[in-house]
């Protein structure tokens, strides 16, 4: 029988997706802000939804050679055309990145630039604050220089930005995310890689003044996105070089428990609302990538995990001009029951948007 590229994979598994909306215009969907308001963009255009229906705001300035390009998703996907980010934080004040550019989006939701950073723009879902509010982001670029690398703080009100700190050059390559610890909220984990003597997860409890450092350097520790349970830090590995596992690290010891195999490298998740952690599978090259499909995986441990759905990578070749097939999903809080996701390079899900349902078989819905 042939396999459908979008494949609900339940059979023997608790859970299954279920598709609830599609937003085919919707290129990426980046944040829940503390309304409520899900923040996304089609291309340059930046867009709010609000109950039901979404609000045009703005466009990101024009900028050259990429913009010259976005007349195709084809010509979009080799130049990057659509890359960028938007964050709320706790006090409505909304900061986009694009083109190496950050801004603030003003109550006109005209975008005011504010400073510069390196690269174009950096990794979904890496942003965070801390109780005050002050953001917080990591440069992700190709750095093949090994320049020293920064971690931005942007105040509540966004009038004044600083570095919280600075990896000295040839330290480490970039950071893939800043993620706050939900069981102690003055404590901050940082995720850098990306090649050997560069894949670490780091620590902060005093605001990026100090790190304790965990790892060895090595593919095991090359990690995006972390996933927090009350003894152990939890990640599945980046690496399109060897083999990706399910980890965790005991917050006790520092041990680290390597688990099962997962076929691919993994960049993004989230934990929902109700505690279930979903992380997504990216199809790149490499050996360490060994599946045709970007899959969406559920766990109630973090270290665990089911594959529950797929969709396949798309023909555009070669992957690394036409992008790779990647699965992401907005920071902020979400229920499983009302999850959005974003994807490109997939059948299906390339440059659009969904609105899905992850349900628990013999689950009970209110």
């Amino acid at each position: 029988m042939p396999f459908h590229p979008e494949h609900n994979l339940n059979q023997g598994l608790d859970a299954r997706l279920r598709i609830l909306e599609r937003y085919p215009k919707m290129t990426i969907l980046h944040h829940v802000d503390e309304d409520q308001r899900l923040w996304g963009t089609s291309g340059r255009e930046i867009w709010v939804r609000s109950g039901q229906s979404w609000k045009y705001c703005a466009k990101f300035p024009f900028h050259s050679p990429r913009d010259i390009f976005g007349f195709s998703r084809a010509t979009t996907r080799a130049f990057r055309a659509d890359k960028c980010n938007i964050y709320g934080n706790r006090f409505g004040k909304i900061l986009g990145i694009r083109a190496g550019t950050v801004y603030q989006l003003e109550d006109s939701c005209i975008p005011k630039p504010l400073f510069t950073i390196n690269g174009d723009c950096v990794l979904h879902g890496s942003l965070c604050e801390d109780r005050q509010g002050n953001i917080y982001f990591g440069e992700y670029f190709m750095n093949s220089a090994r320049q020293a690398v920064r971690i931005w703080r942007v105040a509540p009100r966004m009038d004044h930005w600083e570095i919280a700190y600075a990896f000295p050059a040839a330290g480490i390559r970039h950071v893939h995310g800043i993620y706050r610890d939900p069981y102690e909220e003055e404590t901050f984990w940082v995720t850098v890689g990306d090649f050997s003597g560069e894949c670490y997860i780091l620590c902060t409890r005093d605001l990026f003044k100090t790190f304790t450092r965990y790892g060895d350097g090595k593919q095991t520790w090359r990690a995006v996105r972390v996933f927090f349970t009350e003894q152990y830090v939890c990640w599945i590995t980046d690496s399109n070089l060897e083999q990706n596992y399910a980890c965790r690290m005991s917050r006790s010891s520092g041990a680290l428990e390597k688990g099962m195999q997962i076929a691919n490298s993994s960049w993004y998740g989230t934990t929902t609302t109700e505690g279930l952690h979903v992380a997504f599978t990216t199809v790149e090259k490499g050996e360490g990538i060994t599946s045709p499909y970007s899959q969406v995986l559920v766990s109630r441990d973090a270290f665990n995990w089911q594959v529950i759905y797929q969709f396949k990578k798309d023909f555009y070749r070669p992957v690394q001009v036409f992008k790779y097939g990647v699965i992401s999903c907005p920071s902020g809080e979400m229920s499983q029951h009302d999850l959005y996701i974003s994807g490109e390079g997939l059948v299906g899900l390339d440059g659009k948007s969904m609105r899905i349902d992850i349900s628990e078989l013999g689950e009970k819905k209110k």
